[in-house]
């Protein structure tokens, strides 16, 4: 007796399917981290671009350039400090760069401690707002990117703005 081709190729069907089955091991996740807590520490710029939004609007071919070398903002240091999960303290230390952030120090606190957006940098009754373009958690773990932005004074349209990339000291 011969056995029909469907019964083998049903046959086969089921012995690869059954041979395919099997737990893959993966490894670990480990501590689970939060974004506001990868933000403690001490950042150092290592690099500036400059964006002119209203070029880049009416798409002409410069809209951004690299500013890391035109002026010494590779001294410039912020240290975000934490007591646990909570924000508490910071200070900047520009050396010889450019003051991005006007504040040498004060209290700091997020817009929203599960995923913060806006960095709020307190001294007295001066302020300073900074938008995070990218957290430090995985691969990214040692670099912090932040953006500041140039807004016209009467008609508050948005010029330039800045993104700086820190790295983890």
């Amino acid at each position: 007796m011969k056995p029909s081709i469907n019964y083998l190729f049903i046959t086969g069907l089921i012995v690869l399917l059954a041979a395919g089955c099997k737990p893959e091991n993966y490894k670990p996740l480990g501590k689970a981290t939060t974004p506001i807590t990868s933000l403690a520490g001490t950042w150092k710029i290592t690099s500036v671009t400059q964006k002119d939004e209203d070029a880049a609007n009416k798409g002409f071919p410069y809209q951004q350039t690299d500013l890391t070398s035109v002026f010494p903002y590779t001294d410039f240091t912020l240290t975000l400090n934490m007591n646990g999960a909570m924000p508490t303290t910071f200070t900047t230390s520009p050396g010889s760069s450019p003051r991005i952030i006007s504040l040498a120090g004060g209290n700091w606190s997020v817009d929203d401690p599960a995923y913060p957006k806006v960095l709020t940098l307190t001294s007295g009754t001066d302020t300073a707002k900074v938008t995070l373009g990218a957290y430090p958690l995985g691969a990214s773990a040692s670099t912090l990117k932040i953006a500041l932005a140039k807004h016209d004074a009467t008609s508050g349209k948005l010029l330039i703005s800045y993104s700086y990339v820190f790295s983890k000291q």
